[in-house]
């Protein structure tokens, strides 16, 4: 086995197996990851130019009263001061190029991780085409998304998180980002910060805007439509604005992409060209152990099918199955049927080989899904009185999304020795021959040829473990296949998407307002599944036979003797070589899966915004409050079709999906404290807290009530300069999937502590445990954890999650330099308390591990087999505890300038930069208090950075962009660099993960502090993704002030992922996948 030295373990199985894997262990939309607005202050405004698109209108929302409203706080102010850090951006900046994503333009912000973007969407099942955002990358569930600071329905039935695709960006007018726990502002989920999306009140007229463009290599069109019409009426006192838009992604498909989407990608394209240690972890020899290559395949699989010997005994006693230096060979069927010998070069440790015809799983898929989205909005107010001012905001949106995943596979783990018995003291082929990947020696699709060639391989080994030559103990063999003539495996998503906000505010006296709001929300998703392969049909059609009455190829089923299991529809199925399956098999063996989800939010929010102007005022201005209530109810449901929750598919199987509504009844305040102003070295200081009550109520579910509160510091010595400072305990409750998730079919690598090898490497507890659960004295595992199925599913008792966070800030805006203006932020976010999914070995370990089987993780753990095995249909069940730990620090950097001149020329520059200090999980659920480093490795760069400026002169305006990655680690912190880390009782020095210590290891105090060695200091000649800077140009015309053309283009120098990465995956997305990019388009006014 291939032994890869990952981010995130000491080591991680065959890189092929792991590739086969993705494919199987794909999760629900429902999965949770753990992953993990504001106004513009005045101060920080360095003059307006809408037609700048580095400069911000500003930030706050102005009120009839014309005090004003900035994201972070429900206060209405008489300026854009703002305690908590705040980025905004303005629509015109964000969509200053060529992406028609407005969560894709997002996650390029330097604040925001690219966990969930159009380019890798497609990881998980049921997410092609989904946008979700990640503040400081603590996880999309744990980034609140508003729309003009209410809540909107989610985009994944079952828990919160928006879908940025549904928000329309014709009316947009500015995003807010507000760093920091906000959950006493806001509620649940603000626990990274708030997104707060700000459409425009006024809109009058009517715009049309369209804009197109295309790769450079000819793909990737991009289209988009807008309309949009605005109108107000009664002397102002009312408006009404409408817009629809339409736009169009189209795919691009991995082999247009040579480049980036081979076989292996990133760190999994270095081979292992040094020997390691006896352990196979570590050598620090200076020899790097590890090397780039290109072209790499898989040695045990391939398109037309492999037949996979295993070089035990030597060459010598296995002269086909072993080259002469004792290494496996492979054995593949050609495209005529023939199974032919492939000596490649193997790479110690590894499956891979360079050359040959083993798979190449790369160039299969969509690197960018097909993507049609249909946005409907309307937004509408008129003001009554002074008292009431109905308001009204309602869409409708529709995305349709179509990607293609890797071919199904076959992959026959049953040791290729058939229906021999008792070898290892159990069948091989799970005793049962007839498997879809075992193969009987009378299959007549086999060629005489490849028979006896097949027949001799088995016949050998056979011989190697004592059998006697020619004994026929052998009855057939295993192949493993990649399916590529199976037919795309394709997923078509259409989600709908409605909202609707009704509401009314207005004054009570003077100094009190109010604000009442209905909003409710809907979101479908079908979800069909092409080509999902039918296990039961597979088996029947794999299982062929020649009809001795007709001499026709049919199944063995409807020509034994048993007619209760006779299938008319089974059409035989020939696997060997290349286009070999028959229309008329693929049919019997495929189907279509769906999956069909829903959810609801309905949520009725109401507050009072008063001050102490009518009895009295500090120093600095009266006192400011705020006291509301909330009530918000979420459902949700989804449900597969009945096949495919059967398990029985390719498919994995899920449950269905019906959990008890989630209701949850909330009170919050906010109150400021002016307490001076305008005096000498004095200018400001105001001190403000918020706080809220939430009580949960979700059907059996024990959230109970949560508290969530925060403090605020504003202090400026002179104009020109102002200190901000913010305390924050916020909360994320668990949602329903959290809690009722149901029971989910799932595969993995299970590393069994019971094992001989393991038994005795963890605390005494481990040795009695595993024999009082009738493991025999030297089990060994090996072969039997491979691929081992288990279940996953929610848990009630789950709690909220907690967080402290702790922002701290200066905002400096000088008098002498008009225009100008910097601040700098400090960040520091603790998440306590974290819901996480305990990893199946994780189940395993803290079972037997334990000081008796009596616990709940033991629960978990089905029956074992007679020998000891685990359950291979279903060894146990994971679920959700609170117990790992979030950590985030950092700097935000936000600079900018402005200048006009005389003539009317404009020049302007702005810069945002995050520099991350800290960025750390703690996720073992076995030591909870080993750190897992996150900062610096792959999609979390420790530096990041954007530069925009642009120079107008005239009808002409030129723009410049810079986006700037810093490098990041190839193969993991830990990898390269120590750590330090407590020590835990039996396990010696702690790795990452649930990885039991070896033979010899040294041993600690448990708890005692310990530094932990790096993994492997000289794993690869490169430690690190070299960093990237892309460029962009765009060019504006205004022919008249009411048509204006634009023309640019993005990754300027064609810029590919480093190393061969694809951009499409859970960290590689950071980088652009399509390279040089051009557009075009126009906005008409009338």
């Amino acid at each position: 086995m291939r032994k890869i030295f990952n981010q995130k373990g000491r080591f991680s199985a065959s890189a092929g197996i792991v590739a086969l894997s993705l494919a199987a262990l794909a999760t629900p939309a429902y999965a949770q990851d753990v992953d993990p607005d504001e106004d513009e202050d005045e101060d920080q405004q360095v003059g307006v130019d809408e037609s700048d698109p580095t400069t911000v209108t500003p930030g706050g929302e102005t009120e009839p009263s014309g005090l004003i409203v900035v994201s972070g706080s429900r206060i209405q102010r008489p300026n854009l001061d703002s305690p908590v850090p705040v980025t905004s951006v303005a629509a015109e900046e964000l969509l200053d190029d060529g992406a028609l994503s407005l969560g894709d333009a997002l996650n390029d912000l330097p604040s925001l991780r690219s966990t969930f973007s159009t380019s890798n969407s497609q990881r998980f099942i049921g997410t092609t085409g989904v946008n979700f955002l990640d503040l400081r990358g603590l996880g999309t569930s744990r980034t609140l998304v508003l729309v003009n600071n209410r809540r909107h329905v989610t985009g994944s039935a079952g828990d919160f998180r928006v879908d940025i695709n549904t928000i329309p960006f014709e009316l947009l007018e500015r995003t807010d980002v507000v760093t920091g726990g906000s959950s006493a502002v806001y509620g649940s989920d603000a626990i990274a910060g708030v997104v707060n999306f700000i459409t425009k009140r006024d809109f009058e007229g009517l715009e049309i805007s369209a804009q197109s463009g295309i790769s450079e290599r000819g793909d990737n069109g991009r289209y988009t439509a807008a309309i949009a019409a605005g109108k107000n009426f009664a002397d102002g006192r009312g408006n009404i604005a409408a817009v629809a838009e339409y736009s169009k992604i189209n795919r691009v498909l991995n082999v247009q992409r040579p480049e980036i989407s081979g076989a292996f990608i990133g760190f999994e394209g270095f081979v292992q060209i040094d020997d390691l240690s006896d352990e196979g972890i570590t050598n620090s020899d200076g020899i790097p152990d590890f090397e780039l290559r290109d072209g790499l395949r898989l040695d045990f699989i391939s398109d037309g099918g492999t037949l996979r010997p295993f070089c035990i005994f030597g060459a010598a006693v296995q002269p086909l199955a072993c080259d002469a230096d004792g290494n496996d060979v492979q054995f593949r069927f050609t495209p005529t049927g023939d199974l032919v010998r492939e000596d490649n070069l193997n790479f110690p440790g590894t499956n891979n080989v360079q050359g040959g015809t083993g798979s190449d799983f790369g160039t299969i898929g969509t690197l960018i899904p097909d993507i049609e989205r249909y946005n409907i909005n309307l937004l509408g107010r008129f003001d009554i009185s002074d008292a009431v001012r109905p308001y009204v905001e309602a869409k409708y949106a529709r995305i349709e999304a179509r990607g293609a995943g890797t071919p199904s596979f076959l992959n026959g783990i049953c040791g290729n020795l058939g229906g021999a018995v008792g070898l290892f003291g159990r069948n091989e082929c799970f005793d049962e021959p007839a498997t879809p990947t075992f193969i009987s020696f009378d299959n007549p699709f086999l060629t005489p040829a490849a028979r006896a060639t097949a027949e001799a391989i088995q016949d050998e080994l056979l011989v190697g473990f004592g059998f006697p030559p020619n004994s026929g103990a052998a009855t057939g063999f295993a192949i493993n296949r990649n399916n590529i003539d199976f037919g795309a495996r394709t997923d078509v998503l259409k989600r709908e998407t409605y909202r609707i906000v009704v509401g009314v505010e207005g004054d009570i006296s003077s100094n009190t307002r109010y604000d009442i709001s209905f909003n409710y929300g809907r979101f479908t998703s079908s979800l069909a599944a092409t080509n999902n392969l039918v296990f039961a049909n597979l088996q029947n059609a794999v299982d062929a036979v020649r009809d001795p009455a007709t001499g026709n190829i049919v199944c063995r089923i409807n020509a034994d003797a048993d007619a209760t299991n006779d299938d008319p529809a089974c059409a035989p199925l020939n696997l060997f070589g290349v286009g070999a399956p028959s229309a008329a098999a693929l049919d019997y063996i495929n189907t279509d899966a769906t999956l069909d989800d829903k959810a609801q939010q309905y949520n009725l929010l109401g507050f009072v915004n008063t001050d102490s102007s009518g009895f009295f005022e500090l120093p600095g201005g009266p006192i400011r409050a705020v006291l509301g209530g909330e009530y918000r109810k979420e459902t949700a449901s989804s449900r597969p079709d009945d096949l495919s929750a059967t398990g029985n598919t390719f498919f994995n199987a899920f449950g269905t999906f019906s959990p008890p509504d989630l209701e949850i009844v909330e009170a919050f305040g906010e109150i400021e404290f002016p307490l001076l102003a305008n005096l000498p070295f004095a200018d400001e200081l105001t001190v403000s807290a918020a706080g809220r009550v939430s009580d949960y109520n979700s059907g059996g579910g024990q959230t109970g009530t949560v508290y969530s509160y925060n403090g605020n510091l504003v202090y400026s010595p002179i104009p020109d300069l102002r200190f901000r400072a913010n305390y924050s305990r916020a909360v994320r409750s668990p949602t329903l999937s959290d809690l009722f998730a149901p029971l989910t079919q799932n595969f993995g690598f299970l590393n069994d502590p019971c094992d001989d090898e393991t038994i005795n490497l963890g605390p005494a507890s481990r040795l009695i445990n595993c024999r009082a659960d009738g493991v025999p004295e030297g089990y060994d595992a090996d072969g039997i954890t491979s691929n081992t199925g288990f279940r996953q599913r929610g848990d009630e008792a789950l709690k909220a999650e907690i967080s402290d966070s702790y922002t701290v800030g200066a905002i400096f805006e000088p008098s002498f330099l008009p225009g100008f203006a910097a601040s700098v932020d400090y960040y520091d976010i603790t998440v306590e308390n974290v819901i996480s999914q305990l990893p199946a070995n994780a189940v395993l370990a803290l079972c037997y591990d334990a000081t008796s089987l009596q616990n709940r993780f033991c629960d978990q753990v089905n029956p074992r087999e007679p020998e000891g095995d685990l359950n291979q249909d279903n060894a146990l069940t994971t679920f959700p505890i609170n117990f790992a730990r979030l950590e985030a620090e950092g700097i935000d950097f936000d600079v900018r300038y402005s200048k006009t001149f005389d003539n009317d020329d404009r020049i302007s520059f702005r810069a945002l930069a995050t520099h991350v200090l800290k960025r750390t999980n703690f996720l073992d659920s076995t030591n909870p208090n080993v750190p897992n480093v996150v900062r610096g490795e792959l999609g979390d760069p420790e530096w990041a950075v954007n530069f925009n400026a642009s120079y107008r002169t005239g009808p002409f305006t030129l723009s410049y962009g810079l986006r700037f990655l810093d490098k990041q680690f190839i193969n993991g912190f830990e990898t390269t660099n120590s750590f330090t880390a407590a020590c835990v009782e039996g396990r010696g020095t702690p790795g990452v993960g649930v990885i039991p210590r070896t033979e010899g290891s040294p041993t600690c105090t448990p708890g005692e502090l310990i530094v932990v060695p790096a993994i492997n200091p000289d794993a690869t000649a490169e430690e690190f993704y070299e960093e990237r800077f892309y460029h962009s140009l765009r060019g504006n015309v205004r022919v008249s002030d009411d048509f204006s053309f634009y023309a640019g283009v993005d990754n300027l120098t064609d810029q590919a992922p480093p190393l061969q990465l694809t951009g499409s995956g859970g960290g590689s997305s950071i980088y652009d996948n399509i390279g040089r990019y051009f557009y075009a388009g126009f906005t008409a006014n009338f």
